[in-house]
């Protein structure tokens, strides 16, 4: 299946999950974005929510939760304890498509070759996308670079988003309150109400169309 390459004016999103983004109870921003490393390849990848199949705050939630909802459904799974090691979504960031395709032209980073976001539905999620890395050949120390792409995404975030889902209201001081707003200030939404409408008309017709036509052949 080939995937779609996402444009750099589109709006990403990423969400929070306790206590995977934090460090005890202080949020952490340098754990915002996890990286996984494939060193065959030389490549990195993350997970981002693609904004065109979550067109509002209501549906970035909804999928925020319900990734926390899958890790507790795979606790269990495996028999770990859910209070103990319980997932809770905190809420999200967004920051734009430019700012993934900005890393490869860094001069700071010059262990990057490429950067980019494609959209890659998974696990029943039309929404998901795949944040590609691709580094140069070298010695270079890769947790270091890892750092470094994480801070520069963070500096271009925008939020946060704080939710607290229903499934959470039992916890006292929910971790969603230490989330902290990043250099690029509060989250606004700057589309005009009728691109608003548009855009949620819009997902409505794709989400239908892929979930009718489309999920299995992304399985």
């Amino acid at each position: 299946m080939r995937y779609r390459h996402i444009p750099d004016s589109d709006s990403l999103f990423r969400y929070c999950i306790y206590p995977l983004s934090f460090k005890g109870k202080q949020f952490a921003w340098e754990k915002l974005v996890h990286l996984k490393y494939c060193q065959d390849k030389g490549t990195l990848r993350g997970s981002l929510a693609w904004e065109r199949y979550v067109p509002t705050t209501k549906h970035v939630h909804g999928y925020g939760c319900r990734v926390a909802s899958y890790m507790n459904d795979d606790l269990r799974t495996h028999g770990r304890s859910l209070e103990k090691n319980r997932r809770i979504y905190c809420g999200a960031y967004r920051l734009n498509g430019s700012a993934v395709s900005a890393l490869a032209t860094t001069n700071a980073l010059d262990e990057i070759s490429s950067s980019e976001v494609v959209h890659h539905p998974e696990n029943g999620e039309i929404a998901h996308t795949d944040l590609r890395i691709s580094l140069n050949r070298g010695d270079f120390d890769v947790e270091a670079t890892k750092t470094a792409i994480v801070d520069r995404l963070w500096n271009a975030c925008s939020g946060p988003l704080k939710y607290t889902d229903i499934c959470d209201q039992d916890i006292k001081t929910h971790p969603s309150s230490a989330l902290n707003t990043p250099p690029a200030g509060p989250y606004s939404d700057t589309r005009s109400q009728l691109y608003r409408v548009w855009s949620l008309i819009r997902f409505q017709i794709c989400n239908w169309v892929w979930r009718s036509f489309c999920q299995n052949a992304t399985k």
